[in-house]
């Protein structure tokens, strides 16, 4: 491919102010990046709009993390690798990857010695993330290191493999924060993409029974889909109460994990309530807007002995354990890609992902975007 580092390309790029705009974008190059000589130069096929980038594009900005620096945006992607920096040995030209989106982080830290490099606590979470230092995947190149691409197996569809970055933070919070195992009964509040993918999870390490809650909006579409892939219970806490479900399906007892994934302050109330004691609770839904905040009664924390947890980002187990469970069939992503737009209708991609409530990811198309 002559000159492509001379070219620019259009990108979706992410401002400091919040604002999203296609623009020209100069063209990543081999050697000019803090990953060289590692570095790898990726042709993207397909990147997801996750809802960090919804929230940032459109919605009142009040608590969202806006880019640090003008930036292109886009992190669920996938490419396919066309050249790599002099000493990459992991991956060569025409792999089709994935890729982690943590690639910053010092190393020496007691969180990276850990292994536990998406908290690094030297450097702030976006000056861990390469779609915040070194570009991100709404465009039609992208470079990334070579340690943190994984290579795909050849009959997965590569649109529908957006969703191996979400699979992965899932496989993070169901398996590498909660432990959760076989047979253990699981309460995940909220059906959104990241929902549905946990009790996927949670339905092949063999754990249940699995309780998806959602609200009258997720009914005809979220929540079904919840219980055709897998959901032994589903509730619409407009019309019922999850404690009067949990406590009828446990004997009284409480679940043994919780998995808040709503980012709304009801369900954190609703958490300690219907877990055992002794049992555990994930909150990880809101942290795309700085978080919620939500009056907690400690006491029920106390009498209880709630183990409580938080989540963010992946590690490289989580990645490889989303690829094989993705690649076995056991977490389906084909029904969660329901729509796909080009660049020149990426607004419209952003608008669904935003107001609908009949779709789970939409999938920015690179394939036939051309060089400029």
């Amino acid at each position: 491919m002559e000159n492509v580092t001379e070219k620019q390309m259009r990108a979706i790029v992410a401002y400091p102010d919040g604002r999203m705009v296609l623009e020209q974008f100069k063209v990543p190059q081999l050697g000019d990046n803090p990953y060289a000589p590692h570095d790898v130069l990726c042709e993207v096929e397909y990147c997801g709009i996750c809802g960090s980038d919804i929230h940032r594009w459109k919605e009142d900005k009040t608590g969202v993390k806006t880019s640090p620096r003008r930036m292109v945006a886009g992190h669920e992607i996938v490419s396919k690798v066309i050249a790599v920096g002099e000493d990459v040995t992991t991956v060569k030209p025409g792999d089709r990857v994935v890729h982690e989106i943590v690639t910053n982080f010092c190393g020496h830290c007691p969180a990276c010695r850990e292994g536990r490099y998406n908290i690094c606590n030297v450097l702030p979470p976006m000056e861990g993330r390469a779609h915040y230092t070194t570009g991100g995947g709404f465009a039609k190149y992208t470079v990334w290191p070579e340690y943190q691409l994984h290579v795909l197996p050849d009959h997965l569809d590569p649109m529908k493999c957006v969703l191996i970055e979400p699979t992965a933070g899932s496989i993070h919070s169901v398996i590498t924060r909660m432990g959760v195992k076989a047979g253990e009964s699981v309460a995940i509040l909220g059906p959104g993409a990241r929902g549905i993918l946990m009790m996927q999870i949670c339905k092949a390490i063999g754990a249940g029974p699995i309780i998806m809650t959602g609200v009258t909006r997720d009914e005809p579409f979220r929540l079904k889909m919840a219980k055709e892939l897998g959901a032994d219970y589903i509730v619409n806490v407009e019309k019922e109460d999850i404690r009067d479900v949990v406590n009828k399906v446990t004997g009284g007892i409480g679940v043994d994990v919780v998995l808040e994934n709503t980012g709304v302050v009801d369900p954190i109330d609703e958490s300690l309530d219907i877990v055992r004691k002794g049992g555990r609770v994930l909150w990880a839904g809101g942290g795309i807007r700085g978080g919620i905040h939500a009056p907690v009664d400690t006491h029920k924390i106390i009498v209880k002995e709630i183990d409580i947890k938080g989540e963010i980002s992946q590690i490289p187990y989580d990645w490889e354990t989303a690829i094989k469970l993705v690649a076995n069939g056991s977490v389906k992503l084909d029904p969660l890609v329901t729509h796909s737009f080009d660049l020149d209708h990426w607004e419209d991609g952003f608008d669904l992902a935003h107001d609908s409530h009949d779709c789970l990811r939409v999938a920015i198309d690179l394939t036939d975007e051309k060089d400029l």
